[in-house]
């Protein structure tokens, strides 16, 4: 699911607390309730966890944007409907006589070479640091390393003193954790408002070495309380993982915007390196964990470090402007002569985060590919079908999502299927937990019945649930946040299907051994019976606006 933007994260209602544990998993009832299609017994548990754990797996290297993983992604899912014996609804072959699966769309992908590493002392570092600012550079680094402390050029604890000059060195910091005790578990939204602060200063710090003459500044990370190389994901680059902006006609660029925001000193170059690699640093330094944490609680004077140490090291950043990300379309022809030209659209987002940089995998096994599972076992389920819907079926696989909804706003632009025969879009995103916003019963859904965009689709939905043993909780936060959001701008009846966030939520530990398939095979199997009544109804879904209740 799409994190907001750093303005949408000033709202105080989208601070979420995740403070309660996880329920424990329901098991389904695989018995098919009266009426239900025949074909919604094929969507299975086993299936689900199968593609969800591909997909999650380390393998896939948290399946940025742009990336290896995320291509890969697009390979296994379009691989998956070929054997389904789907249509393509991709891009048109240059010589315009047939279609393939992908669609592509540009992106300016700008990413560390492979050639860059850090050589400080005898220590040499290929990974387990972010580089500041977003930006192509091909820049040497050389000169002895100094240890500044927390870098203050100004005030009686300056380490660095007025008549002091930094010329022809490296300059070593520290970065203060947060005063106080952190709760362990925060929500993405927290770190981000704790480490946009900490960049403030970390910017600050970097112009005043600067200015003192440093050639670069490297700070170190003691502890981590608040999440700050979690964050550093989305805000700087770091070896196996790109700065990645779109490059089409109304996207969303902010979150692009952001690495540019948080650029550090915008001359020397800035470089933050994650708490193994700052303890391997230290060590070089010959400077002791433990007095450093003494130092920066005020119970000790700056240790001393070795003088002696020489930095080297060349940064190389490479900007790809003709870069490309896909989605994946296909389709099922309808079954009728005159509904076959109205579709309804699946929808799942396949990308997810990337990796840390101290080399920790995003495998975004919930967000999204839970989701992205569902919509496999959808197609096949109407694939397999011997009755087929009435009205086509197009199945949209897309990436972008967590950089601002971009392939699906990409799609819902440049349709492959005429947008004015597009009946619905039902989307599928974290369908595999549970936890402090839905138990194992309950799906957090978009549009409500409170929302002014409410409409048949989902108040059928919610009676097709009840017979699954699902309720609905409103996830009206939610409705700007995932691809469906892109459909609804176009005045398209959508129905968005998931679980809420949960303590894992874009975070490393969002791995695939826990997902909870039971649940994924109820949300599953309620999106293709949803789809399915939806296709083979005499009249299109409609808006009914703001009601009492669900039904």
């Amino acid at each position: 699911m799409h994190r907001p933007s750093a303005a949408v994260l000033s709202a105080p209602w989208l601070f979420l607390s995740l403070l309660a544990a996880q329920a424990p998993a329901a098991p389904a009832d695989t018995a098919l309730p009266a009426g239900a299609p025949a074909a919604m017994r094929t969507i299975t548990r086993a299936d689900l966890l199968r593609d969800a754990t591909w997909l999650a797996s380390d393998e896939r290297g948290g399946r940025l944007t742009g990336s290896p993983g995320q291509i890969a992604a697009a390979k296994y899912i379009s691989d998956r409907f070929a054997s389904l014996g789907l249509e393509p609804l991709g891009d048109v072959s240059e010589d315009g006589q047939a279609r393939g699966f992908l669609q592509h769309y540009g992106i300016v992908r700008t990413y560390v070479d492979a050639s860059t590493a850090l050589q400080l002392g005898s220590l040499r570092l290929e990974q387990g640091f972010s580089i500041l600012g977003g930006k192509a550079m091909d820049e040497a680094i050389e000169g002895k390393l100094r240890f500044v402390g927390l870098g203050r050029t100004r005030g009686s604890q300056a380490e660095v003193g007025e008549d002091d000059s930094l010329d022809g060195t490296v300059a070593v910091a520290v970065i203060r954790p947060p005063r106080g005790n952190v709760e362990r578990q925060l929500s993405v939204e927290q770190k981000f408002a704790m480490s946009f602060r900490s960049f403030g200063q970390l910017g600050s710090t970097a112009k005043a070495l600067e200015k003192k003459g440093a050639k670069a500044v490297l700070f170190l990370m003691i502890e981590d309380p608040m999440g700050l190389a979690d964050v550093l994901n989305y805000l700087a680059m770091s070896p196996g993982k790109a700065s990645v902006a779109p490059r089409f006609a109304g996207a969303d660029g902010q979150m692009a915007m952001m690495s540019q925001m948080f650029g550090g000193s915008g001359g020397a170059p800035t470089i933050v390196l994650s708490v193994p690699a700052s303890e391997r640093v230290l060590a070089e330094l010959g400077v002791g964990k433990d007095a450093v944490l003494q130092f920066l609680a005020g119970d000790a004077e700056l240790p001393a470090a070795k003088a002696d140490l020489q930095a080297k090291g060349q940064l190389k950043i490479v900007r790809d402007d003709e870069a490309t990300a896909t989605n994946v379309v296909a389709v099922l022809r309808g079954s009728d002569p005159k509904l076959a030209e109205e579709a309804l659209v699946y929808s799942a987002h396949m990308d997810h985060v990337g990796t840390r940089m101290d080399g920790e995998v995003f495998n975004g096994a919930d967000d999204n590919a839970s989701g992205s599972a569902g919509l496999l076992a959808i197609a096949a389920a109407y694939a397999k079908s011997a009755e087929k819907p009435k009205r086509s079926i197009v199945f949209l696989s897309v990436s972008g999502e967590e950089l601002g909804l971009w392939g699906s706003a990409f799609y819902a632009d440049n349709p492959t299927w005429a947008a004015d025969k597009i009946v619905a879009d039902i989307n599928t995103d974290m369908i595999g937990r549970s936890g402090p916003e839905s138990g194992p019963e309950q799906v957090t859904v978009t549009p409500s019945n409170r929302h002014a965009m409410f409409s048949t689709l989902v108040r059928d939905a919610a009676g097709l649930a009840e017979q699954l043993g699902l309720s609905f909780e409103s996830g009206d936060k939610y409705y700007m946040r995932s691809d469906h959001y892109n459909f609804a701008k176009k005045g398209i009846p959508v129905v968005f299907f998931c679980n809420g966030e949960h303590e894992d939520y874009h975070q490393v530990s969002d791995t695939a051994d826990k997902l909870d398939g039971a649940k994924m095979e109820r949300i599953a199997r309620l999106a293709f019976w949803t789809g399915w009544n939806a296709a083979n109804a005499d009249e299109r879904p409609s808006k009914l606006g703001k009601q009492d209740d669900w039904r």
